[in-house]
């Protein structure tokens, strides 16, 4: 594919005008239109619509299609580059649940790091289905996700479970007794959804969408959660990590949550090279 006119396209949505694109790509603006039209050419259909007198751009419905296309193509161009300039580092494509990735996984990051130093690792927080598309897609090579789903050419492994725990704001000077979560009142709840099995526990207990707030990532707890009256319930790795940034503690429940799984999810036809990634991942976690 055209890689100028793609450079073009892509410079033209991240700086939304063709003069700007032309600034930070030490072009003319001339160059930049050539480019452009010389890829819609290519292409058979128009990216952009063009008026005059109007000031910054609008992207045809097939312009919009057509971005994922064109960063894909460009990460492409570069990796290729790098094979030609004898750059032997690999990507390593890993697309990670945020809550996993940022309490559990920086260790294992830095051991990636210095045991397979010939792949350069780029970690992407996606939502589980996002991760398992990109890896149906190559455009990601190995998953860590909440949920399992049986997709055809996909590996799906357990690798993790973790407790849950329930959480309060403030201090207590002597631990709390147990508390049934059905006397918890869903209306100060702060809800995030840790998989399948806590859903559905969670649903025979409180009413569906009751809760006070619902966030989608991890961090959002800590600074959500600042009343005596609010609760939330989090995996045991988060809540050592809010204890050391607020006064959080933990109140036992006489009905334990299920634990938060953690899947390992890969392609079927996974390059033999990351499949050593693959096995050394599993041995690092028989192994904590």
């Amino acid at each position: 594919m055209n890689a100028l006119g793609i450079e073009a396209f892509l410079a033209i949505i991240e700086t939304g005008s063709i003069s700007k694109a032309a600034d930070i790509l030490h072009l003319s603006q001339s160059t930049i239109s050539h480019r452009l039209k010389t890829l819609e050419s290519e292409l058979g259909f128009k990216l952009l619509d063009r008026h005059r007198g109007v000031r910054g751009i609008t992207l045809t419905p097939r312009g919009h299609a057509f971005i994922s296309l064109a960063q894909k193509s460009a990460l492409l161009d570069k990796e290729i580059e790098d094979i030609r300039a004898e750059r032997p580092k690999r990507l390593l494509k890993l697309g990670v649940a945020d809550s996993i990735s940022l309490f559990m996984l920086p260790k294992l990051y830095r051991q990636i790091l210095h045991n397979f130093s010939e792949f350069q690792p780029n970690i992407v927080t996606q939502h589980t289905l996002e991760t398992y598309d990109s890896i149906k897609s190559g455009d990601t090579d190995i998953g860590f996700v909440k949920r399992d789903f049986n997709m055809p050419n996909l590996v799906v492994e357990a690798l993790f479970q973790e407790e849950m725990v329930l959480v309060r704001y403030g201090s207590v000077s002597n631990p709390l007794p147990p508390i049934d979560p059905s006397s918890l009142p869903a209306g100060s709840e702060l809800f995030m959804d840790w998989g399948y099995s806590y859903q559905i526990w969670h649903d025979a207990l409180w009413k569906d969408n009751s809760y006070k707030i619902r966030v989608d990532a991890a961090h959002l707890i800590f600074d959500l959660l600042q009343s005596e009256q609010e609760w939330t319930i989090v995996p045991r790795s988060i809540f050592e990590a809010m204890k050391k940034r607020g006064p959080f503690y933990e109140q036992p429940l006489l009905s334990e949550p299920p634990k938060r799984s953690c899947f390992l999810v890969y392609h079927r036809h996974l390059s033999n090279d990351k499949r050593s990634v693959i096995s050394f991942i599993k041995s690092y976690f028989l192994e904590a």
